[in-house]
């Protein structure tokens, strides 16, 4: 596998550097050794003076190679760091978009008025009073309904069962007594005694197609065709006049 560069260890720095990042401290440690005669060539003393020269020149090589790579980092760092200030900066003070000012949320709002007070708004007696009277003319309807839905049942209340006795008068009607019972079904015998001999009960549909028919079949007979629907305008007209729900009979 291919390797790395391990990160270098940061010899200038800490307690332990003794201060090699000082070039005249680098040149005391790395100093050739004074000494009195020269070794004989070959002999232990040589090999050993020998080894010590290349300790000190790997020394000061590796220490200035290790500056000058630290040197290069932080040039390169500091250099990046400014790109990204710059370009902050020119994001930060860039004039806003146009599309994001049409889109803002608080686009035209006054912030320091949100904040510490009432946003001004000189539309708001106008709609005021644009609300105030569609509430009252709703208020108006609602009540004319329920007056006339009170008249409806007042007119209808005369058909109400409010007693026992008015009770005992519609069953016997529905059904007979228990010496003339009413009977149902095409006969109308003893195997007529249920009004389940007529069918089923109509349903809600059923009632609704019933009545449209026989209302058609009123208003075109032979008479004019339109005596019904005369009939149901002017008890309109009635109703209108008067202020409140007529019977048919009436």
């Amino acid at each position: 596998m291919k390797g790395i560069l391990p990160v270098p260890r940061d010899v200038f720095s800490g307690k332990g550097t003794r201060g090699l990042d000082n070039d005249e401290v680098l040149e005391k440690s790395t100093k050739t050794a004074e000494r009195h005669g020269e070794a004989k060539a070959g002999s232990r003393e040589a090999w050993k003076i020998k080894l010590a020269e290349q300790r000190k020149r790997n020394l000061k090589e590796g220490v200035q190679e290790l500056k000058s790579r630290q040197l290069k980092t932080k040039r390169r760092m500091e250099a990046q760091q400014a790109q990204k200030y710059r370009e902050h900066e020119d994001l930060v003070s860039r004039p806003e978009r146009e599309d994001e000012r049409l889109t803002a949320p608080s686009n035209g709002l006054d912030l320091d008025a949100l904040y510490h007070g009432s946003v001004p708004d000189p539309s708001r007696g106008f709609r005021l009073a644009a609300k105030r009277e569609h509430t009252a003319a709703f208020e108006a309807s609602r009540a004319a309904d329920r007056l006339d839905s009170v008249h409806t049942l007042y007119t209808h209340a005369r058909k109400f069962i409010v007693n026992p006795q008015q009770l005992d008068a519609a069953v016997e009607e529905a059904f007979g007594t228990n010496e003339n019972p009413a009977t149902f079904g095409p006969g109308h015998g003893e195997e007529g005694t249920s009004i389940w001999h007529d069918g089923k009960p109509h349903s809600v549909q059923d009632m609704l197609n019933s009545a449209n028919r026989a209302r058609s079949q009123k208003a075109m007979q032979n008479t004019g065709g339109y005596i019904a629907v005369n009939q149901e305008r002017i008890q309109k007209i009635a109703e209108a006049l008067t202020g409140g729900k007529m019977d048919k009979d009436s």
